[in-house]
């Protein structure tokens, strides 16, 4: 390192699959790194070489250093040989890198964490483990995984979930050592209007938004039906996805299928992933923002939503079910309407009931708001802090 001394504060290796801005573990991990850098003197990110690239938001600093290295991708369950080669391939070189830090952290669930507690354990440092819901369940749908996940909980330091819906589903299954709930947050600023200066939503007005990859837990099935429902009530509605989606896909063909029967295929616009700038210009221009998340029938759910989180920062009402994530970021008729999944012509009055009252979406997204001005990750990031020098503090005094 050079210029600057790095400030005090402890060393860390983090392990994780993500640091992009199109998934949750990425902004997850972007969102803490930002607040800790300035109170870590070290900061080593081993990163799998398949990661989808970095957020605009990934943090800058002369001593945070970032190891393309791991041979992973994206998709963080590996078959059985992949994941030995993980192990064999990169831990001696973790192990290393773990002597040099204070404390390990995973900030994606398993299999990285099992990588990162095997890799503290042999170093003798303390570990701390964050989950975020289908990597901390489904695994132990397979009988190595779900020995090897078992084995994780048992010698994690800490396991951290962020919303209490999350740590439930995985305490149907084991009681990971040390669970705690450290909310995720988000950076209010990061949704004002500057953030989308020049930038436009591109989406005809009124229109419902939705942010999160095609995928059944994302709960396309109940919120597609209930677009189109209030679409039929108010025909000048028109719904907008963000998210990544494959055209051959038969889970898209599905919902395409559904859109083109009720004749609203002008009315629905599929916008894959898109840049930072448009996503904020697409958040504060929507109506009203819904995501509907299902447990999936192999097991996948939504921890939090972090999206809703960052709707309310945007000023707009949100809309999901409970039953999911939805439950820790929507106090029903607060910041927005959080309803049974079952009930879809409520999903639809939601809807139409925020496009007619201006006044009442207005107030929802302003509750929103200061929710999100509450829930930061800043506040977050203290909390980890917190934990890292605890554990720190209990690994000298035992010597």
């Amino acid at each position: 390192m050079s210029g600057a001394a790095a400030p005090a504060g402890p060393r860390v290796l983090v392990l994780t699959h993500s640091l992009s801005g199109v998934d949750g573990v990425g902004r997850y991990g972007c969102g803490l790194l930002r607040h800790m850098l300035p109170r870590c003197s070290q900061v080593d990110v081993f990163i799998g070489r398949g990661h989808r690239g970095f957020s605009e938001d990934m943090p800058r600093a002369e001593h945070l250093f970032v190891h393309d290295v791991l041979p992973l991708g994206h998709v963080p369950l590996p078959g059985v040989l992949r994941l030995a080669w993980l192990v064999l391939s990169s831990l001696p070189r973790l192990v290393a890198a773990a002597r040099r830090a204070d404390v390990v952290h995973s900030m994606a669930d398993y299999p990285l964490g099992f990588v990162a507690v095997l890799a503290a354990r042999l170093a003798r440092r303390p570990v701390v483990v964050s989950g975020h819901g289908t990597y901390s369940v489904a695994p132990l749908r397979y009988a190595v995984h779900r020995t090897l996940l078992r084995w994780m909980f048992r010698r994690t330091d800490r396991f951290l979930m962020g919303a209490e819906f999350a740590l439930r589903q995985v305490r149907k299954h084991a009681e990971p050592q040390g669970a705690e709930v450290v909310a995720y947050g988000c950076v209010p600023s990061d949704y004002a209007a500057d953030r989308a200066a020049g930038v436009a939503a591109g989406v005809p007005d009124p229109y419902v938004l939705c942010v999160g990859e095609l995928k059944p837990r994302k709960g396309y099935a109940l919120s597609m039906p209930a677009f189109l429902r209030a679409w039929e009530q108010r025909p000048q509605l028109h719904f907008a996805v963000v998210g990544r989606h494959g055209p051959d896909d038969p889970y898209f063909r599905q919902l395409q299928a559904q859109i083109t029967e009720a004749g609203a295929d002008d009315h629905v616009h599929f916008l894959g992933n898109v840049e930072e700038a448009r996503k904020v210009a697409l958040m504060r221009g929507c109506r009203v923002f819904m995501l509907t998340p299902i447990t999936s029938d192999e097991g996948g759910f939504e921890a939090f939503g972090l999206v809703f989180l960052e709707a309310g920062a945007a000023g707009r009402p949100v809309v999901g079910v409970s039953e999911s994530g939805a439950e820790s970021a929507i106090t029903d008729g607060s910041n927005g309407f959080l309803l049974e999944p079952s009930d879809n012509a409520g999903l639809a009055n939601a809807l139409v009931r925020l496009v007619d009252d201006e006044a009442l979406a207005h107030r929802m997204g302003a509750a929103g708001a200061a929710r999100a001005d509450a829930q930061t990750w800043g506040a977050a990031a203290d909390r980890v802090l917190q934990i890292y020098a605890e554990l720190i503090a209990a690994r000298q005094e035992r010597g």
